[in-house]
């Protein structure tokens, strides 16, 4: 780092130094020199001292009582920051809620990328602190911190893209995607640390982190290409069906007159999106019998699409296709369904009624009985839930018109099993079955006729319920 030139530089330096100062003893004393050039109408003139009080303060803050070793099992961070002319990074780790500095990076902006917006810069800070310190952080969760919001949201994992994000952007999400991180906003005058090393970069001979980007990008959508590659299915026959299909040749269009803001990347002539490639609908039977070569199911052959090629409504395409598939469907298991009871029909009526409850529905029960024989129906009303002592009184007032049933058939709810009503149908003469749990298409009739008073019901208001029922 060399010396501040003007006061604007030297209070960034001091603003580090300040950063730190809680490891350098002294630090008061020794950071005086350069404090009496900062006063009012002060005229800046660097002369031996300052000279020793700035060597001093790089000499504490390189020192082991600043910097200290990298410590695996202590969370890592990343501040970043960008300035016109270089990004910068800290990579630090947490102990004890202080934040311990391991090891510093800079470095100065490319001709290309000094033209790049203020966002787009603190993008690339980020990736620069990635990429440099990569073997600290691969494979394990960290935390970037950057003064810019806008990229906390932007690179957040669980938040989509805004419909306006650059390329460029896009790029750099895609290479973060390999990592465990959520990037952290910071305030600039809590940030510091960084700021200084930005505005005063390490200048030396660096390569774009877009060409970088690209080359990983690159190297992404080619591994997609080869891995569904086969010999009813190549690049070049890709490329030549996106060009006929319509649709696809417009946003190929669109994607060389204005790159930006667009959710698809164009690669050797293949259009891709979200590092998959986008199938033309003339391949995509193609594309589904290579999926479906080795008669994998639906799941995981959603699963093995997704990984490499996309298009509009795959996953219904897929469903159809295995659904379709004769040797899938003659060794598919299908469980064999128990046959369901016949009831013979009652010599005369009344002798079987089928029995069940409805509700609650507009705040009402229903109590559903039929007749085996005629079919006829008779409905019961409750305003409150029902149990034992109210049926048995509705039945009572049923019975008082047609006599008691020879059989009663119901399901196996509490209301119907237990003492208290088996007693009553005990007492009067009416043997009661009970359909199987788990199967009420057993108590067919009943169940018939509870779904056909839910439709008529659904007709109606409470206020308008008829008085017959």
């Amino acid at each position: 780092m060399q010396q501040p030139r003007n006061v604007q530089e030297l209070k960034q330096f001091l603003g580090m130094a300040t950063y730190y100062s809680r490891f350098i003893p002294d630090v008061s004393t020794i950071t005086y020199p350069l404090r009496k050039l900062l006063r009012k109408n002060q005229k800046f003139y660097w002369n031996k001292e300052c000279q020793q009080a700035f060597l001093k303060l790089k000499e504490e803050i390189s020192s082991d009582r600043v910097l200290v070793p990298f410590d695996p099992k202590l969370p890592v961070t990343l501040a970043t920051d960008a300035s016109p002319v270089g990004v910068a990074v800290v990579l630090s780790y947490i102990f004890d809620n202080v934040e311990k500095p391991v090891a510093f990076a800079s470095r100065s902006l490319t001709e290309a990328e000094r033209n790049y917006s203020q966002l787009d810069r603190e993008a690339l800070a980020i990736i620069f602190g990635v990429s440099h310190f990569i073997n600290y952080i691969y494979g394990r969760y960290f935390v970037p911190i950057t003064d810019n919001q806008p990229l906390s949201r932007i690179f957040h994992p669980k938040t989509g893209f805004p419909k306006m994000t650059s390329a460029r952007l896009l790029r750099y999400a895609s290479f973060l995607a390999g990592f465990n991180y959520t990037v952290k906003f910071r305030k600039g005058l809590e940030n510091q640390n960084v700021d200084c090393l930005s505005r005063a970069p390490v200048n030396q001979n660096c390569i774009s982190a877009d060409v970088s980007i690209n080359d990983e990008v690159h190297q992404v959508c080619a591994s997609a290409v080869f891995e569904i590659s086969s010999e009813n299915l190549t690049a070049d026959a890709i490329i030549q069906e996106t060009e006929k299909d319509q649709e696809l040749a417009q946003i190929k269009r669109e994607l060389l007159s204005s790159p930006v803001n667009s959710d698809y990347i164009l690669d050797s002539g293949i259009l891709f999106r979200n590092n998959r490639i986008v199938i033309p609908k003339t391949l995509q039977p193609t594309v589904l019998n290579e999926l479906h070569s080795t008669q994998i199911g639906i799941t995981k052959m959603k699963q093995l699409a997704r990984r490499y090629c996309i298009w509009k409504n795959i996953d219904k395409d897929i469903e159809n296709f295995v659904k379709s598939c004769k040797d899938c469907s003659s060794v598919k298991h299908s469980p064999t369904k128990a046959p369901l009871h016949h009831w013979d029909l009652p010599i005369n009526n009344w002798d079987r009624i089928h029995i069940d409850y409805a509700g609650p529905f507009q705040g009402f029960h229903y109590l559903v009985v039929v007749d085996a024989k005629s079919r006829w129906v008779e409905i019961k009303v409750l305003q409150r839930s029902p149990n034992s002592e109210i049926t048995m009184k509705l039945l009572n007032e049923i019975f008082a018109t047609h006599g008691y049933p020879l059989v009663m058939v119901s399901d196996n709810a509490s209301i119907f099993t237990n003492e208290e009503f088996k007693y009553f149908c005990c007492t009067n003469g009416i043997k009661q079955k009970c359909i199987a749990p788990g199967h009420p298409a057993t108590n067919g009739l009943a169940e018939r006729n509870v779904q056909t008073l839910k439709n008529k019901l659904k007709l109606m208001t409470s206020e308008n319920l008829p008085i017959h029922l």
